[in-house]
């Protein structure tokens, strides 16, 4: 049986009140979706600037870096006369260590010659004591002599002829009479020579006395000089400090200025990245490509020693190799061969200072660099055999990349070619581990 179903009446009124109902729920609705929606909006940016703008910005940018270029090369030479102010104010202060030294030398000396003085004073006494002994001893023995004579000897040699019993007593007293006025002139002579050591005496006392005098007026004033260079340098070395600190002072505004010019620089390069992205990152990309071709940088920071699009082939490893000169034996080659075209420029691979450019044994003309140390504190130099000419000096401060001499086959050698060696501490190393990738096959296994 069919049932049939009645529909459902609504009135208008309640037609009118679902569909203002609706309309209420949709507004709402409406109404919290746009206010999520802005809520969600960024805030309004700045509009962009035109190019205008920008090279307005890096005209003023340029300007601002070159009035900071003047100021930079302002404050390096107000820091050279500084420098050069505190290296004088040293000197000056080491002039007067030096003079100190040599016054305390000079004391020294003087205390020498006092003591010697006084060992002379007390010899010059002794000696006097001893003259006026011999004096007093001559006195005596002259005047005994004297009185013999007086009393023995005869008034005249006539009555020395009568007193004699014949010519031949006459003459032998005669001789006694003469031998002893012999021995009081020789005493008199003895007194006189006595008196004049005497006198001589005298007078080397008064000279040492003097002397003694002098040389204790000269110590008094060494000491008042040596007094006042230590006043000189304790002023010096006042001074140098001082400098030493304005120094200071100056070196962190210099710096402060590098920073703020560095600061304005990285400015400028961000705001010219934001409107030329494309050329940056086509440049980004020219730099990727450019990682394994010639003129690359490895890890360590060594380049290839040779410029980009020079052809050559790598000879020789860092291994065991037939001696190349014999033509039979083994030897171990410390380096890499590279063969390649006599003339070709040969490049420092790192910048340094170069140490040795003449012939070197069996290397011929050879180029060494040092690099300087390692993180680990290793000495690290890179060695250029066989060259056909050498373009630097030794003692010359040397750039990546800069040519340092030309591909030759001086030495111990069988063709032209480069021999490159790297060194850390004096002891030859892998080159493989130190130069850029992508330059040859590098070996797995080469024997060592």
């Amino acid at each position: 049986m069919n049932r049939r179903t009645n529909p459902i009446h609504i009135s208008p009124r309640a037609v009118l009140r679902r569909t203002v109902c609706l309309a209420l729920c949709l507004l709402l609705a409406c109404g919290t979706f746009l206010f999520a929606l802005r809520q969600s909006e960024p805030l309004p940016v700045e509009a962009a600037r035109t190019s205008k703008n920008v090279d307005d910005d890096i005209v003023e940018c340029e300007a601002l870096l070159s009035r900071l270029q003047s100021d930079l090369t302002a404050l390096n030479g107000q820091i050279s006369e500084l420098d050069g102010t505190s290296n004088a104010a040293l000197e000056q202060a080491q002039l007067a260590a030096g003079q100190v030294t040599v016054l305390s030398a000079q004391i020294e000396l003087n205390e020498s010659l006092l003591q010697s003085c006084e060992m002379k004073i007390g010899t010059v006494q002794a000696e006097r004591v001893l003259a006026e002994s011999d004096y007093e001893y001559y006195q005596d023995v002259l005047a005994e002599v004297i009185r013999y004579v007086d009393e023995h000897a005869p008034v005249s040699d006539f009555e020395l002829l009568f007193t004699s019993a014949s010519l031949s007593d006459y003459l032998n007293r005669r001789d006694d009479l003469d031998s002893v006025m012999e021995c009081i002139d020789d005493l008199r002579l003895s007194m006189q020579q006595s008196l004049l050591r005497l006198d001589e005496l005298e007078a080397e006392y008064t000279e040492a006395e003097g002397k003694y005098e002098k040389y204790l007026v000269q110590l008094d004033e060494q000491k008042a000089e040596l007094e006042k260079s230590k006043a000189e340098f304790e002023r010096l070395a006042a001074e140098a400090g001082q400098r030493q600190d304005e120094l200071s002072g100056e070196y962190a505004s210099l710096n402060k200025t590098i920073q703020e010019t560095q600061d304005k620089l990285a400015s400028l390069k961000k705001e010219r990245a934001t409107l030329i992205a494309l050329e940056e990152e086509q440049r980004r990309k020219e730099e990727e490509a450019q990682k394994h071709k010639p003129g690359a940088v490895s890890d360590l920071g060594f380049s290839w020693p040779l410029q980009p699009g020079v052809s050559y082939r790598i000879t020789s490893y860092f291994s065991t190799r037939t001696n190349p000169i014999t033509g039979y034996g083994t030897e171990f080659h410390e380096g890499l061969d590279i063969a390649c075209a006599q003339g070709t420029q040969i490049l420092a691979a790192k910048a340094g200072v170069v140490t040795k450019s003449a012939k070197y044994g069996g290397y011929g003309n050879c180029v060494i660099i040092y690099h300087g140390k390692d993180s680990n504190g290793r000495v690290v130099t890179t060695l250029y055999g066989h060259a056909s000419e050498l373009k630097c000096v030794e003692g010359q401060q040397v750039e990546q990349g800069q040519c340092i001499s030309l591909v030759g086959s001086t030495g111990r050698s069988t063709g032209n070619h480069l021999h490159f060696s790297v060194l850390l501490d004096g002891e030859y190393v892998d080159p493989d581990d130190y130069l850029p990738n992508g330059y040859y096959i590098k070996m797995a296994n080469a024997g060592y």
